[in-house]
């Protein structure tokens, strides 16, 4: 029988041993994590669609599967990252799923990430504009619903879709120190015409800002 080098079996094990979650975890975990993710506690955040988590005492390395955020320097950068950071707290648990490719050229981890409270992190960034939708076969797991989602945000022109860089604009936001939000606006049409919103009433702080003036929960959707 062939064996195994040590290389291609440390890679292995790491492999199977975060494929699955044990039955505590799947009991605990939010409403909308598949059963197969395992849970791992983020450690940093890199930028928009790069993390650093640990599980089982190892840091990893990990790429989100099926996006790809603006790079450091593009428009749309800061605010990719932070709002990654804002979605992924450091410290917090984390749930992984991986594809069929574990790893890529670089070494890092290819997972979809769902948070603490059961967003599904990779959609959310397509969802609103941080990220694009990309395809880097074998791993098509949610391609289908990923371009779904980066279709809605292009009608709605989100962000990277809008037409305009986050690094000025024709009108200047009013700037807030706290961390992981977007820009503060005088209204949802100006946030709107920047690029910005919508925002969910106990997910997204921006909520706070506007008035919800239908109750339904959301505010700043672009019309």
């Amino acid at each position: 029988m062939r064996q195994l080098s040590p290389a291609l079996l440390a890679l292995t094990t790491v492999a199977l041993t975060m494929a699955t979650a044990t039955p505590a975890e799947a009991a605990t975990r939010p409403k909308g994590v598949p059963k197969a993710a395992i849970t791992a506690q983020v450690k940093k955040i890199v930028d928009g669609d790069t993390i650093h988590v640990v599980s089982k005492g190892r840091t990893l390395k990990v790429r989100l599967l099926e996006i790809d955020a603006p790079e450091r320097g593009q428009c749309w950068y800061s605010a990719a990252t932070a709002k990654t950071k804002a979605l992924l707290p450091a410290g917090k648990p984390v749930y992984l799923l991986r594809d069929r490719d574990p790893k890529d050229p670089y070494g890092r981890y290819l997972f979809y990430a769902w948070s603490h409270n059961g967003t599904f992190v990779n959609r959310y960034l397509v969802r609103y504009g941080y990220a694009q939708a990309i395809l880097v076969k074998p791993n098509d797991k949610y391609i289908k619903l990923m371009r779904s989602e980066e279709a809605k945000a292009k009608r709605q022109r989100l962000r990277i879709w809008s037409g305009r860089c986050d690094k000025g604009g024709a009108t200047k936001p009013k700037t807030t120190a706290r961390t992981g939000t977007d820009p503060r606006f005088r209204t949802c049409a100006e946030a709107n015409r920047n690029g910005y919103g919508p925002y969910y009433r106990g997910r997204d702080p921006e909520y706070a800002w506007y008035q919800d003036r239908d109750g339904d929960g959301v505010v700043c959707e672009p019309r």
